[in-house]
């Protein structure tokens, strides 16, 4: 019989010591929740011997509180996947195709814990794990690591607004399989070096060229369904011309082929809900409109969902024309996606208008920002060591910022400080951020808050 809540956290304060008690949670036939003890932080559970997840723990000891077994365990990868799979609160969701989303990259793993709160009383949604295989070489921490120390602070925080997990510019099958096996709920797949650029340097007459040797069927169905019509997209209209039709199957044909292989053999069919956001970048150029609309229009015909579609850095932005693409997102269904929007998020209002609250924005560098300046304020010495692993002259802590020169700069070193080939100073700094874990939340709460609220 599960004991009720009060008796259940009193044995386990008993067995344990200081139970964070946002974390308390009941599970079929027990409750559980972490604790801080001497040792460390340890998940506690009681859990009736007929309850499906008795045999499922990794144990460390059972302790006996007045007939009730405690049962302490550590923080481990085996522990984390059962905490997902019985408290629901505590794993990624999809975050779906609407509304905002905004994702972080959590380098050190030491802040998900005070990422959930600034966006309680929000409707925008965070996706606490923005996660590359960049990242992973870099840092020499696995997509399931990753996944793990969120799933500990979301349990921690008591978060149950829910958040998204995307493992972001996958390029290979190996790469998507682990993601969905490790618990992703959003998988970003990167077929940008599917796109040939080589069609960029040829001539009219030789695309032309090239295309006739599609077979006639196929292109008449190409030419009937792009030529001579207009397509409203939003408040703007696009159009195709001949030769620019033939340039974007030639350039893009392959990789929408590819992308359909990717998504009907490892998306389509998931047991559970997943997004799929989809890069297809050139180098140093722009998606167009019509080629937007080309690739949107083929993958939907072909049975591709597409949650988000990025479409390059934020700062990138200035400039250009967001609504025709604003318009094909929302004829297909799916938001925009923008990465290093915290690096570049001045004069955003009118951007964000034509978005309509449609966007996902990756703030990769604002956890990491919030740790260097709170290292620049309360601890000069580690901070002059990371700046002298990065190669750069040591800053105040006003100038570590995402908007200005400085900031970024720190932003974009975090390869040289933590990388354990090179600065190798994750631990330490680690260590810095938990002896000062009030100040690091609040720096945290700060900086979210300063941009969530340009984006609301």
């Amino acid at each position: 019989m599960t004991l009720e809540q009060t008796t259940a956290r009193a044995a386990m304060k008993k067995a344990a010591g200081d139970v964070v008690d946002k974390s308390l949670s009941e599970i079929p036939g027990g409750w559980l929740a972490l604790a801080d003890i001497p040792e460390g932080k340890k998940l506690v559970c009681i859990c009736d011997v007929a309850s499906p997840l008795a045999q499922m723990w990794k144990v460390e000891k059972t302790v006996d509180v007045d007939g009730i077994c405690v049962d302490i365990m550590p923080l481990n990868s085996n522990n984390a996947a059962v905490v997902r799979r019985f408290v629901k609160w505590a794993a990624p969701t999809a975050c779906g195709s609407k509304g905002i989303t905004v994702g972080f990259s959590d380098w050190l793993g030491a802040a998900a814990a005070f990422a959930t709160a600034p966006f309680a009383s929000r409707r925008i949604k965070p996706v606490l794990v923005e996660y590359t295989a960049k990242d992973s070489e870099t840092l020499q921490r696995n997509f399931l690591e990753v996944v793990d120390t969120a799933t500990w602070g979301v349990l921690e925080a008591g978060y149950k607004g829910g958040y998204g997990a995307l493992a972001a510019f996958l390029h290979t099958e190996e790469e998507i399989v682990k993601a969905l096996l490790y618990g992703y709920s959003m998988i970003g797949i990167d077929c940008s070096e599917k796109i040939d650029l080589g069609i960029e340097k040829i001539s009219d007459e030789e695309v032309e060229k090239r295309y006739n040797k599609f077979n006639e069927e196929f292109r008449q169905a190409i030419e009937v369904s792009y030529l001579d019509k207009e397509f409203k997209v939003g408040d703007s209209t696009l159009s195709f011309k001949p030769e620019e039709l033939r340039r974007i199957v030639l350039e893009y044909g392959e990789a929408i082929m590819h992308i359909q292989f990717l998504y009907n053999s490892y998306l389509k069919n998931t047991p559970w809900e997943i997004n799929f956001e989809l890069t297809l970048l050139k180098e140093d150029k722009p998606l167009s409109p019509q080629e937007h609309y080309l690739i949107a229009n083929e993958l939907q015909r072909n049975g591709v969902k597409v949650s988000a579609m990025f479409l390059g850095n934020w700062q990138d932005m200035k400039g250009r024309d967001l609504q025709p693409h604003c318009g094909v997102a929302d004829e297909f269904g799916y938001r925009l996606s923008f990465g290093n929007a915290d690096l570049g998020m001045e004069e955003t209002e009118e951007a964000i208008k034509h978005l309509q609250g449609n966007a996902h924005f990756k703030m990769s560098s604002i956890l990491w920002l919030a740790a260097l300046k709170l290292m620049a304020i309360k601890d000069r010495g580690l901070f002059e060591k990371a700046a002298a692993a990065a190669g750069l002259v040591p800053a105040v802590a006003e100038d570590l910022v995402p908007g200005t020169g400085t900031g970024k700069a720190y932003a974009e070193a975090y390869d040289n400080i933590l990388n354990p080939a090179k600065g190798a100073m994750a631990a330490e700094i680690k260590v810095f951020l938990g002896e000062n874990k009030v100040e690091y939340m609040q720096e945290i709460h700060r900086s979210i808050e300063d941009y969530i609220k340009k984006l609301a």
